[in-house]
């Protein structure tokens, strides 16, 4: 009797068959493997720039295994606050938060975050608007996030600064579950003796990513702290250049919204260090 009343009940389970009490029963669904989840949670190249990941298993139940939601304005999910704007796409047990949908009219402003994108391509040191700069020269602290077209067990980066370097002193990777790892840090900024300079940081931690986040001490080192350009390198010794990038602010901004005193604004020009 109890091995009959087992076996109905194991068979319900795996075809959706009634509960006790009458509802409907959850097919058991196993979560995918992190990589295969996100490329899933891209819907073919439809997005990129991963702003969040979080984890909500108890959304499988109105959203099944899989939703691409679309734009969503909300703040909070679940426990989880303070949340971006931007594309949602569940894949159980994530939602997954991108800021673009591929193929929609996309920004390259001067200064802004997309220049730190692809090979270097800032011709000489100095203030250009083909590298990103922060929306001040230092009002605040900053922090640059780059995405990568492919995961990569990290083994360190090609950080090009092109303007004021030095400012850089914390790097973290994310893994595919959407954890921050600090993977580098340096008590204070160290001031290079050229005016253009290459980080090379190695990565302490073998993680396996596709995005990175640098944060700056931009207080510290005056003068906007250009970078053009950042590369992951990975164990195998393949390079990958940047497909995406956001910051926590932008000069590229600033200069849509008019508010500095020409069109087409300047930074400064000589270049401006702490001792």
């Amino acid at each position: 009797m109890h091995i009959t009343i087992r076996a109905f009940l194991v068979g319900a389970l795996l075809w959706g068959g009634a509960s006790p009490h009458g509802a409907r029963a959850q097919v058991p669904v196993a979560a995918l493997p992190l990589e295969e989840s996100l490329k899933r949670a891209q819907v073919g190249g439809k997005y990129r720039m991963l702003l969040r990941q979080i984890k909500v298993e108890k959304d499988r139940q109105e959203f099944s295994a899989f939703r691409d939601f679309g734009y969503h304005a909300a703040t909070t999910c679940a426990e989880h606050t303070d949340l971006p704007k931007g594309y949602w796409v569940y894949v159980y047990p994530y939602w997954y938060i991108w800021r673009d949908r591929v193929g929609e009219p996309g920004e390259r402003r001067a200064w802004g975050p997309e220049q730190a994108t692809g090979r270097p391509d800032t011709p000489q040191a100095g203030d250009h608007q083909s590298a990103w700069a922060s929306s001040t020269k230092d009002d605040s602290d900053e922090w640059l996030m780059l995405e990568y077209e492919r995961p990569g067990v990290a083994r360190s980066l090609h950080i090009h600064e092109t303007f004021n370097p030095g400012a850089v002193v914390r790097v973290t990777v994310f893994t595919l579950d959407g954890r921050e790892v600090e993977v580098w840090r340096r008590e204070r900024p160290r001031l290079p003796r050229t005016a253009r300079y290459v980080l090379r940081p190695t990565v302490s931690e073998r993680v396996l990513t596709n995005r990175v986040k640098i944060y700056l001490a931009s207080r510290s080192v005056r003068g906007w702290n250009e970078i053009d350009a950042v590369g992951l390198r990975d164990e195998s010794g393949a390079l990958q250049w940047a497909t995406a990038a956001h910051a926590s602010s932008t000069y590229g901004v600033a200069e849509e919204r008019g508010d500095r005193r020409t069109a087409s604004p300047v930074g400064p020009k000589e270049l401006e260090v702490i001792e």
